[in-house]
């Protein structure tokens, strides 16, 4: 019995989360609950993408904010879990990603911390940018969520981020370089906007991204 469980443990783990979560909303609405819930913690999430006429409306939603207490309750980090999953799946792959991009409208992002050792992806809770540098700089940028495209967005080259951490607790830092920009390009999705909207012409000034 006891080799059994050590041989299992991990499935045994996965179904009781998943029960646990069908108990347990932590913050979801019914619709975002079936969502996530629908698969096992490891699987990846289906994204959210402009083409598709409802996706695109939600994408356009202003999302809310997560209670600190539902921060670190097992349906949350049941989602939490397969957000992760999702920026990095191996078939699509990204260095951030949104909550809003897999349909659950929360103040909730990924990033990968490009300024730190190993880079590690970490998970922010409603997050804001207080200040924004006057020093700006140009660079391409792509969306999981805009796939087959890129445009040249102009961003702020450094941010001051206030956010609740892993554990629901007040931060506040400075971030610097391509790591603020992802910050700031995620934290658009979380307030309905997407990167094409700061260039002049809009989608119709992004390109054709041929990067296989």
């Amino acid at each position: 019995m006891l080799s059994f469980l050590k041989r299992n443990l991990p499935i045994i783990l996965i179904i009781f989360a998943l029960i646990s979560c069908q108990n347990d909303f932590g913050g979801l609405n019914k619709d975002e609950h079936q969502l996530v819930s629908s698969k096992a913690a490891t699987e990846p999430m289906d994204l959210f993408v402009i083409d598709n006429h409802s996706d695109s409306l939600f994408l356009r939603e202003t999302c809310r904010e997560v209670d600190d207490d539902v921060i670190g309750s097992v349906c949350m980090e049941y989602f939490r879990s397969r957000l992760l999953a999702t920026v990095k799946d191996t078939l699509n792959p990204g260095v951030g990603i949104a909550a809003p991009q897999v349909g659950v409208g929360l103040r909730m992002l990924y990033v990968q911390r490009f300024d730190k050792p190993n880079e590690p992806f970490e998970i922010y809770y409603n997050p804001v940018v207080e200040t924004f540098s006057d020093s700006t700089k140009t660079g391409s940028e792509g969306c999981l969520s805009i796939p087959g495209y890129r445009g040249d967005v102009r961003r702020a080259y450094s941010i001051e981020l206030n956010y609740l951490d892993s554990l629901g607790k007040q931060k506040n830092e400075e971030i610097n370089g391509f790591t603020a920009v992802i910050f700031q390009h995620e934290i658009d999705h979380i307030n309905g906007v997407l990167y094409h909207d700061h260039i002049p012409d809009g989608f119709g000034a992004l390109e054709i991204d041929d990067v296989k």
